[in-house]
C-alpha cells in the first residue's frame, strides 16, 4: 500500500473509529467501495486450498495499530483478505471492512457465532456457523445467495477447489460435506466417527481433514469415499497442511506428524511440549506452535523433521502461523501477536490485544489483519 492511499484513509479515519464503536448496523449510509481493491490476495483460511499458511505478500516490520473494530462478539474467525476488503466474523455476524481504514462496508447477521473463516471466490464468500449453516454472500453487499443446514456445528473453515466448497461439522455423527458453489447442493457426505473442527485441506483430487475421533482422513475429492484413515493416539483438532506431497498434521497426542498424501504411509513424528498447532509449510521449513503454558514454536525440515530452531515465546501458541519470506506471524492465549524471524526464530515485535488470540493472522499487503476474543478486529504494520 503507497503512503498517499495511506493517508487518504486516515483522512477518514474519524468516521471509522466512531463506526467501529458503534458497529456496521447503526450507520446510516455505509460506504460501499474499498479505498484500496489492489490490497489483498488471501481468499480462504492459511491462504490457499492446501492450508500451506504461506503469504504472498511481505508482511510488517513494525507492529503499530493501525486501525481497530469493534464487532458484536469474539473474533476467532481469521480473515480473509480480497480486492480491498477484510472479511470476518464476530460473535453472529460476518464484517466486511475496508482494509485501509476498517470503515464497515457490511455485516451480515448469520443464525449463530462465527467461529470459521470465510472463503471467498467468484464475487461470493463462504461461512460456517456454530448454529450448523453453511451461507453464501454476495461479497459486494452482502446479500444471501444461498444457505443450507449441516448436521451440527461447522467450527471449521470452508476450502473451495473447482467451484466446490468444502466444510465440516462438529456434530457427535461428524460431517464433511462436498457443496456445489453455485447453490448449495451436496455433491456429498463423508461420514466421520465423532466431530470434525479440522479445516479441509485439497490437493490433487483428494480432501485431507483430522479427526476428533483420533484419525487422519484422505477423502476422494470427486466420489467422498475413503482412500486411507490413519489411527493416532488422540483427537486430531488440527487442520492440515499439504505440501510436497506430505501431509502435516498436528494432535493432542503432543506429536506433529508428515504422512505421505498417497497413502498416509508415516514419514516423520516429532514430540512437542504441548498439543501442536495447526502448521504452516513455506520454503523447505514446516512451522509449528505448542499450546503448553509457556508456549513454544518449531520450525523442522520437512523432509525429515531435523530442528532448525525452537523458541519458548511466554505463553500458550493458539493460532496457526502465516509466513513471509522473513516473518513468521501467529497468535498467543495471552492476548499477542508475536511476529518471528523466520531463519532463527528471534523476536521482531508484539502487540497486545484484551483478550486471547484464537484468528490466525493475515498477511496482506504490508499489514497483519487479526482478531482477538476481546471482539475487536485489528490492522497492525507500519503507520506512515
Amino acid at each position: 500500500m503507497n503512503r498517499r492511499r495511506w493517508l487518504s484513509g486516515l483522512a477518514t479515519g474519524l468516521s471509522a473509529a466512531l463506526a467501529g464503536c458503534l458497529g456496521a448496523d447503526d450507520r446510516d449510509e455505509p460506504r460501499r467501495e474499498p479505498l484500496d481493491p489492489g490490497i489483498g490476495n488471501v481468499p480462504m483460511f492459511q491462504y490457499d486450498r492446501s492450508n500451506t499458511g504461506r503469504a504472498t505478500a511481505a508482511g510488517p516490520r513494525v507492529g503499530d495499530e493501525r486501525w481497530r473494530f469493534q464487532t458484536a462478539g469474539q473474533v476467532r474467525s481469521s480473515p480473509a483478505v480480497v480486492d480491498g476488503v477484510v472479511y470476518a466474523g464476530g460473535g453472529n455476524r460476518l464484517y466486511a471492512l475496508d482494509a485501509v481504514d476498517g470503515e464497515p462496508l457490511w455485516s451480515f447477521e448469520t443464525d449463530g457465532d462465527v467461529y470459521a473463516s470465510p472463503a471467498v471466490a467468484d464475487g461470493t464468500v463462504y461461512i460456517g456457523t456454530r448454529g450448523g449453516r453453511v451461507y453464501a454472500l454476495d461479497a459486494a453487499d452482502g446479500t444471501e445467495r444461498w444457505n443450507i443446514e449441516t448436521n451440527g456445528a461447522v467450527d471449521a473453515s470452508p476450502s473451495i477447489a473447482d467451484g466446490v466448497v468444502y466444510v465440516a461439522s462438529r456434530a457427535t455423527d461428524g460431517r464433511v460435506y462436498a457443496l456445489r458453489a453455485a447453490d448449495g447442493s451436496t455433491r456429498w457426505e463423508f461420514r466421520t466417527e465423532y466431530r470434525v473442527v479440522s479445516s479441509p485441506a485439497v490437493t490433487d483430487g483428494a480432501v485431507f481433514v483430522g479427526g476428533w475421533d483420533a484419525a487422519v482422513y484422505a477423502i476422494d475429492g470427486d466420489e467422498g469415499t475413503e482412500r486411507w484413515r490413519i489411527e493416532t493416539k488422540q483427537p486430531v483438532l488440527s487442520s492440515p497442511a499439504i505440501a510436497n506431497e506430505t501431509v502435516f498434521v498436528g494432535g493432542n497426542d503432543q506429536r506433529i506428524a508428515a504422512l505421505a498424501t498417497a497413502d498416509g504411509a508415516e514419514r516423520w513424528r516429532v514430540e512437542t511440549n504441548g498439543t501442536a498447532a495447526t502448521p504452516a509449510v513455506a520454503d523447505g521449513t514446516v512451522y509449528v506452535g505448542s499450546d503448553a503454558n509457556a508456549g513454544r514454536c518449531y520450525a523442522l525440515d520437512v523432509t525429515d523433521g531435523t530442528e532448525r530452531w525452537q523458541v519458548d515465546v511466554g505463553a500458550a501458541v493458539s493460532t496457526p502461523a502465516s509466513i513471509t519470506a522473513e516473518t513468521i506471524y501467529f497468535g498467543q492465549t495471552d492476548g499477542t501477536v508475536t511476529a518471528l524471524r523466520a531463519s532463527d526464530g528471534n523476536e521482531r515485535w508484539r502487540f497486545t490485544t484484551d483478550d486471547a488470540v484464537r484468528s490466525a493472522p493475515t498477511v496482506a499487503d504490508g499489514a497483519v489483519y487479526v482478531g482477538s476474543d476481546d471482539g475487536r478486529l485489528y490492522a497492525l504494520g507500519a503507520t506512515d
